[in-house]
């Protein structure tokens, strides 16, 4: 009996030792798959260094070659408006947003799936993310029960990305490729291959957010990158667009711009080592992602992000952009200062006199003052710009009432003290008091 039973032990023991090792080789090949070396070589023969840690992250190894390569629009150009550059601050985008809007013939008053929504060069499709949904604000060209938003990544080489965000459907062309049980809530990740100009899907009622990121080469005006790089690994890889502008398209893609100050495609780093200018979070919030997990997007990431930048389509004015502004005590309960659009407590406003300077204010300028007010587009007429519509000669101005008062001092030479006094003028106010904030960069 003894025996019997050993004899039976010994098979079962040899099944479970291989199985371990099947378990064990398996992880440490995924392993080795997650950490191997990217291709370097571009399609000229050079070696091309560039991120592979992000690279990575951003195309889940679903990638070939180096190298940028020459793009398109995303939307074909006679079904759009006009295109805004990066830098934009507004609401929950407190630092300078790194896509550009690309705006269709009616821009924000058509109806959703009204414009084409385009690859703007041959790749490989990895990601399509469900962005959310909407109940027919504003209505469909067909009638559709629910309104689902989808942005979609793009790997054109293991260095060279571009993603197309908040597409209001799919083309079917492109369903056709995917799994029979793909579902649009939870998303999908493989691979699909695109030609330049495949129909992917359609955008309307709102903008086509393009971004572009050439992982070799990073921005050199943040003075703290990985503030940045663990929430969002693309981020300091924002690319000028106009310089992978196809050659026979550029300058016609160009027209559509209605920023004309260089860099035409607008800029998002703006920090200077010592000065105001730039980007600055709340001190004991883990920069960009604003929380521990180091992942922004969830809650409000915001709160803790300020910013004094030059305007993103005039930049020869700067803004305030600051993410916890409702936090500050307003004069009364019926105070309507939010320069917010989207409820995020968030503001964003210029200054009455545009100075001093933020690119030249140290710790040597001691205690700063800067009255806040509203800040309007005015087109060379004299008339207000509508912001949905081409124009050139945009001017920002601001104008109205001091909405509060901020006062700012730098301490050190990356930490900023900040308060708000809204409702108050700069002969109002003297002196910081408990409510100020340290920020750090």
């Amino acid at each position: 009996m003894y025996k019997g039973q050993k004899g039976f032990a010994h098979p079962i023991f040899l099944i479970f030792f291989i199985l371990v090792l099947g378990v064990v080789g398996f992880a440490g090949w995924k392993v080795f798959q997650k950490n191997k070396s990217l291709p370097t070589k571009t399609a000229s023969g050079q070696t091309l260094i560039y991120d592979q840690v992000a690279s990575r992250q951003l195309t889940d190894g679903h990638c070939s070659g180096a190298g940028s390569v020459a793009i398109g629009p995303p939307m074909p150009l006679d079904q759009v408006s006009f295109i805004l550059p990066y830098g934009l601050v507004v609401g929950g985008h407190v630092t300078p947003v790194d896509h550009q809007y690309y705006n269709g013939l009616l821009a924000n008053k058509s109806l959703r799936d009204t414009y084409d929504v385009i690859a703007p060069a041959d790749g490989t499709l990895v990601s399509i993310q469900h962005r959310g949904s909407k109940v027919n604000t504003p209505p469909h060209t067909v009638d559709n029960p629910s309104s689902d938003e989808y942005r979609l990544t793009i790997v054109h080489t293991c260095s060279f990305i571009t993603t197309l965000d908040l597409q209001t459907s799919l083309s079917n062309e492109l369903k056709a490729k995917l799994p029979k049980d793909f579902d649009p809530m939870k998303g999908w990740n493989g691979e699909i291959k695109v030609k330049k100009g495949d129909l992917l899907g359609r955008i309307g009622g709102q903008t086509l957010d393009f971004f572009v990121w050439d992982l070799s080469k990073p921005l050199t005006g943040f003075i703290n990158p990985d503030q940045y790089s663990k929430a969002e690994a693309w981020k300091v890889y924002t690319a000028p667009v106009s310089n992978y502008y196809d050659k026979s398209i550029k300058d016609e893609v160009i027209a559509k711009y209605v920023r004309t100050a260089a860099p035409i495609d607008g800029k998002i780093d703006y920090d200077i080592d010592g000065k105001l200018v730039g980007n600055w979070f709340l001190q004991g919030t883990y920069g960009y992602a604003g929380n521990a997990s180091g992942h922004a997007g969830g809650g409000n990431y915001w709160i803790g992000h300020l910013s004094v930048v030059p305007d993103f389509i005039d930049p020869s004015i700067f803004n305030l952009s600051i993410g916890n502004y409702g936090s500050y005590k307003a004069p009364t309960a019926t105070d309507q200062d939010l320069g917010s659009v989207d409820n995020s407590g968030a503001a964003q406003f210029t200054t009455k006199a545009n100075a001093p300077d933020p690119a030249k204010v140290d710790q040597s300028s001691g205690l700063v003052k800067y009255e806040l007010v509203q800040k309007n587009y005015v087109l060379p007429n004299g008339q207000m710009w509508d912001n949905s519509s081409f124009a050139h000669g945009i001017k920002a101005v601001g104008s109205g009432p001091v909405k509060a008062t901020v006062l700012v001092q730098l301490t050190g030479k990356r930490t900023l003290k900040f308060e708000v006094f809204r409702g108050k003028t700069a002969d109002q106010v003297s002196t910081f008091d408990s409510s100020a904030k340290i920020y750090t960069r």
